[in-house]
C-alpha cells in the first residue's frame, strides 16, 4: 500500500513540474504585467486538464492485480523448508501406521475360553503384553467385549500389512485369529459358539 501511494505522490510532482518550469525569469520584478500572470494562473489551475479521471473501481482492480502478482512472486520465492516428514510429523505417521487396519468383522458368534460371547459385529483388536503374556483385546467402541489369550510368534502369515488382523477358518469347532503389530504377532484359536459341543 505505501508503494501506491508513493507512486501516487510522484505522478503528482512530475505533473506540476511543467506549471512551476514556466514561473516568469524576472523574479525580482513580478510576473511582467497581468496578461502574464493570468496565464500563469490558468497554467497553475488547469495543471491536471486532459487527464482520465480513475474510478475507486479502476483503482481497486488495479491494486487487486499487483497485488496477486506480488503475492505470487512472494510464494515462488518461498524456501522448501522440507519439515513435513521429519520435524513436524514427530512420529505422526508411525503412530497411525500403529492404530491402522485393527478391525476384525467376526461373521458368527464365538465364545471364549471363559465363556464370554463375541456376537457376530465388527471388533476393534488390540494387542497387549503383559507379564510375558499376551492377549488380543475385542473393544466395540470404547467398551471391552471381550479378552483372549494368544500365542506369541515372530511368523507373519505371509502379511503383506505391518498391522492387520483376521479370522480364518480352522475346523468346524473353532477358529483361527492372526493378528501382527509393531509390536509382535500373535495368533489364537476362538470356539464356534453354535458348533460347541459337550465334550469339547
Amino acid at each position: 500500500m505505501k508503494k501506491i501511494l508513493i507512486i501516487t505522490a510522484s505522478i503528482f510532482l512530475l505533473n506540476t513540474l511543467p506549471s512551476i518550469a514556466d514561473e516568469p525569469s524576472d523574479l525580482s520584478g513580478g510576473y511582467g504585467g497581468i496578461e502574464e500572470t493570468m496565464q500563469y494562473t490558468n497554467k497553475v489551475e488547469n495543471a491536471f486538464m486532459g487527464q482520465k479521471q480513475i474510478t475507486d473501481e479502476e483503482f481497486q482492480k488495479v491494486y487487486n492485480e499487483v497485488k496477486a502478482k506480488q503475492d505470487k512472486k512472494k510464494k515462488k520465492n518461498k524456501p522448501f523448508k522440507g519439515k513435513g516428514f521429519n520435524e513436524e510429523d514427530n512420529g505422526g505417521y508411525l503412530s497411525e501406521t500403529a492404530t491402522k487396519n485393527v478391525v476384525l468383522g467376526v461373521p458368527l458368534s464365538l465364545t471364549n475360553g471363559d465363556g464370554a460371547e463375541i456376537p457376530i459385529g465388527h471388533y476393534k483388536i488390540v494387542g497387549e503384553k503383559k507379564n510375558a503374556k499376551v492377549f488380543l483385546d475385542f473393544y466395540q467402541s470404547s467398551i471391552l467385549v471381550a479378552r483372549v489369550p494368544a500365542i506369541e510368534t515372530k511368523h507373519d502369515f505371509d502379511e503383506k500389512e505391518l498391522n492387520f488382523v483376521k479370522i480364518v477358518p480352522y475346523n468346524e469347532q473353532r477358529v483361527k485369529i492372526i493378528y501382527g503389530s509393531m509390536d509382535f504377532n500373535a495368533y489364537t484359536f476362538i470356539k464356534i459358539k453354535n458348533n460347541i459341543s459337550d465334550n469339547n
